[in-house]
């Protein structure tokens, strides 16, 4: 994403260090030590990439921003990283026990999220677990990082709902984080 290059330098700095930790550790219990994890928009890795590697999982990181998936490999060398768009990945031909996508499906437009949804159900292993951020409410608003506008898209939680189900994902959980972000955690049926 163009506008992730732009702001590299202001969010190295910027990016919490602990959003997302307690929900990727939470999600995390479940696995057994080694496990394929995905992370869909990993940015540079911090935090959450960093988590899951020294914790031991065998971690996979794809995001579109060519400055940040150079910084990914830079600081991860032993994880496996592609620079793509999401929406139109392969997802490294794997299959995952846990894919995690923290601030990007909000991203893309419906047609890309409603692909990825699809996409992650079919590379998730039986009882896979899928964490990700978005919008509780439909709908479309504008913000503003570093200078930077950025487009953000919620299908609303009932759609959500509704897409993880059709792919043959069970909504475990959903609600807001200690820092007001919107988290899904949804698990393949057998």
């Amino acid at each position: 994403m163009r506008e992730y290059d732009a702001i590299f330098d202001w969010y190295v700095t910027e990016r919490s260090s602990v959003i997302g930790l307690r929900e990727v550790e939470e999600l995390t219990r479940s696995l057994p030590m080694g496990a394929r994890v995905l992370d869909l928009g990993c940015g540079t890795g911090i935090p959450i990439a960093q988590f899951l590697i020294g914790a031991g999982f065998d971690v996979f990181g794809i995001d579109s921003s060519p400055k940040m998936t150079a910084s990914f490999q830079q600081q991860f060398p032993r994880a496996h990283t592609a620079c793509e768009r999401i929406e139109e990945s392969e997802f490294f031909g794997c299959t995952f026990d846990a894919i995690v996508s923290w601030g990007v499906m909000f991203h893309l437009d419906r047609a890309a999220q409603e692909r990825v949804i699809a996409r992650t159900a079919a590379s998730l292993n039986e009882n896979g677990k899928f964490l990700f951020t978005s919008g509780e409410e439909e709908g479309t608003a504008e913000g503003v990082m570093n200078g930077i506008t950025f487009r953000y898209i919620s299908l609303g939680a009932d759609t959500y709902e509704r897409l993880l189900n059709e792919n043959g994902l069970e909504l475990l959980h959903r609600g807001h984080d200690k820092a007001d972000n919107y988290v899904y955690l949804a698990r393949k049926r057998n």
